[in-house]
């Protein structure tokens, strides 16, 4: 996580949320119930990274592989409009692999 700058964090938050419309504009209750779980889903993983780099270095351990998953969780949520101009490329490079055979160890 450390690798990750505060302005790859800030380009991907503003990316993944200019583009999840807001649910009261939209037409259709499947158009506003997948508008409300995106949203929760992006805010989700927001607050999970803010909150491992908000953490005191003794309790950085303990929010690492949330912080980690969630991270990749956000770029897979951008990469869903990966072809839109804006796309911010190079926040969205910085992703982790995890262990298989110890899949919560970062």
């Amino acid at each position: 996580m450390e690798r990750i700058t505060e302005e790859q964090l800030t380009q991907l938050v503003r990316f993944v949320q200019a583009r999840i419309p807001d649910a009261a504009s939209l037409q259709g209750e499947d158009a506003r119930r997948t508008a409300y779980a995106l949203r929760i889903a992006a805010y989700r993983q927001i607050a999970a990274v803010r909150h491992h780099r908000a953490s005191p270095p003794a309790q950085a351990a303990e929010t690492e592989v949330s912080a980690t998953a969630s991270w990749n969780l956000l770029v897979a949520l951008a990469e869903i409009w990966r072809d839109h101009p804006d796309f911010p490329a190079d926040a969205a490079v910085e992703t982790f692999e995890f262990d298989c055979e110890s899949p919560l160890s970062p």
